[in-house]
């Protein structure tokens, strides 16, 4: 009868066939894996976006030996300035915090004669060394430091001023004559410490102080007094 060979040549054919399925089953399960590790899972969290720099605060100080202008308030003569007299100056110019006034101008302070001598009468000549020590604010002393000055220091005879700086203070030299320093000569300093202002001590820039009445406001106004009592008195 006819039928299905299950001999030695069905046998072989069957086993090709399973060897062959075998063989297909391998190649699904690498190519799921392959798969799997080149498509990234959809829920990877997605890298962190670049964090802008962060803005530097502004200071909350004056650096010491920031450079402060300053004005000498009375005349410092070498024919009678003697070694550590005190004089008078203030601040000529604001010193500024972030744009906001923190010493206003015309802070007053003081200076000191670290050295004088008048010209001697064979030819010695007269010194005068000065340094600037501290502007006093809001019941405090701030120490300031490094005068360099001249702009009006001059010698009344007519002499040549010599000038130098060293060691923080001003000198000045004259043979023969009567030198001194104005009023109203200005300087550079700095300050000696670091300044750190109250929160309640700022101040903004000042406003231009009013006007005074001239003389004939005055007169108008006293008029306009005048006739007021005699209309109340009528």
């Amino acid at each position: 009868m006819g039928g299905y060979d299950t001999g030695a040549g069905g046998n072989s054919i069957m086993s090709k066939i399973r060897l062959a399925g075998a063989a297909m089953g391998v190649l699904c399960l690498l190519g799921t894996a392959a798969a799997a590790q080149t498509t990234p899972p959809a829920d990877a969290a997605a890298p962190p976006a670049p964090q802008a720099p962060t803005p530097a605060a502004a200071p909350d100080f004056v650096p010491k030996n920031t450079p402060i202008v300053i004005e000498i308030s009375e005349t410092v003569s070498a024919e009678t300035a003697k070694r550590d007299d005190w004089f008078s100056l203030k601040l000529f110019e604001p010193v500024k915090l972030n744009g906001v006034v923190v010493i206003p101008a015309g802070t007053p302070g003081k200076g000191q004669v670290v050295d004088a001598a008048k010209p001697g009468m064979s030819g010695k000549p007269g010194k005068l060394v000065l340094a600037a020590r501290y502007l006093e604010f809001n019941g405090k002393q701030i120490p300031i430091h490094a005068l360099k000055m001249g702009l009006k220091a001059e010698d009344r005879s007519g002499a040549a001023v010599g000038a130098s700086i060293f060691v923080g203070v001003f000198a000045l030299a004259v043979k023969g004559g009567e030198m001194e320093v104005q009023p109203g000569s200005l300087g550079a300093a700095k300050l000696g410490v670091d300044f750190v202002p109250d929160a309640n001590a700022a101040t903004s820039p000042q406003a231009p102080a009013e006007a005074a009445p001239g003389p004939e406001a005055a007169a108008t106004s006293s008029s306009a007094s005048s006739a007021s009592a005699t209309s109340s008195s009528n």
